[in-house]
């Protein structure tokens, strides 16, 4: 046997001590992980309908050019 004991469970945090911590780091993660997923749905929202505005008044101004290049002619 050596001089020195191997680290095991037993000079660790007992095991359902370690559970426990895991479980509330893995539940802040989680929670974490839903927050930054809910803003970024969000952001995405915004820009979708910034860009379907966009779109439309881009439209719109093709469609000027081409009356007015039917108007010209």
């Amino acid at each position: 046997m050596s001089a020195h004991p191997s680290p095991g469970p037993s000079q660790a945090q007992p095991a359902s001590t370690r559970k426990f911590a895991l479980g509330l780091q893995q539940g802040a993660a989680e929670e974490k992980y839903r927050t930054k997923t809910k803003t970024l749905r969000k952001k995405i929202r915004e820009i979708e309908a910034e860009n379907d505005k966009v779109y439309a008044k881009t439209l719109q101004a093709k469609r000027n050019i081409q009356r007015l290049r039917i108007e010209r002619a």
